[in-house]
């Protein structure tokens, strides 16, 4: 059985064998984790905003135009339909800020 010539990395310009150069790493250029780019994902938002067309924050009357785990995957939250809520877009741009200035104060550490 014959071998393969090693190939050139676009990137590093260095030969490799296989079908990936170590510079790379292995989940360079995966999709998974980018937001509405699956069909499971598009279905599920659809339906939570048919389900819960105006904004679920108390007291707003505004359409809703996004969908927004009340959890966040990335601390534990699943896609499950009573995770999900329907906000207007500045209701979800407020509560992406909320969280993001609460996960940075979590990685700081005190003198």
């Amino acid at each position: 059985m014959p071998n393969r010539p090693p190939r050139v990395c676009n990137r590093c310009r260095q030969t490799y064998l296989g079908t990936r150069c170590p510079c790379r790493p292995a989940w360079e250029g995966s999709r998974k984790g980018r937001a509405g780019s699956t069909r499971a994902w598009r279905a599920l938002r659809t339906r939570q905003l048919a389900d819960h067309p105006i904004c679920q924050t108390p007291g707003c009357t505004a359409l809703a135009t996004e969908v927004d785990h009340r959890v966040n995957v990335a601390a534990g939250g699943t896609d499950d339909p009573s995770n999900l809520q329907s906000l207007c877009a500045p209701h979800h741009r407020a509560k992406t800020q909320a969280e993001a200035h609460r996960g940075a104060g979590q990685h700081r550490e005190t003198p």
